[in-house]
């Protein structure tokens, strides 16, 4: 099972930069010969700034006080490309209870300590906005 793993993984793999080096990529010329196919990889430097989704999901929110008054449940993104909603559950005791809400991403700041704020805003305040609920 193994082998026949190893020899479709070759394959494709030999298939994939055949195809490659088909198009003209001109960065393949220089690449290291592995077996009868030639792998070229091109790398490019990214910079971005901002938050990693994975690490806000489940954080808490706070207000100017300090008072944790909600935490992230989901990101609702746009035809932008950018992030239109954070989805925040309140409510929870203990992770249990609580409903959601849509609050506008733009709303949102972080403070020294790197913690996601939702400035002026308190719990109340959100509870009092309408229940979110995703379309079925």
């Amino acid at each position: 099972m193994k082998l026949n793993h190893i020899l479709t993984t070759t394959l494709v793999a030999s298939l994939f930069t055949s195809g490659l080096c088909a198009e003209g990529n001109n960065t393949a010329a220089t690449a290291p010969v592995v077996g009868s196919a030639i792998i070229g990889v091109s790398v490019t430097a990214i910079s971005a700034s901002g938050y990693r989704a994975s690490k806000l999901l489940g954080s808490d929110v706070y207000n100017t006080e300090g008072e944790k008054i909600g935490s992230i449940d989901d990101f609702i993104v746009g035809g932008d490309n950018e992030i239109s909603f954070a989805i925040i559950s309140v409510g929870s005791f203990l992770g249990l209870g609580g409903r959601l809400v849509a609050v506008p991403a733009t709303l949102f700041t972080s403070n020294e300590k790197n913690e996601i704020v939702l400035p002026k805003a308190s719990k109340e305040d959100l509870e009092a906005l309408p229940a979110f609920k995703y379309a079925q």
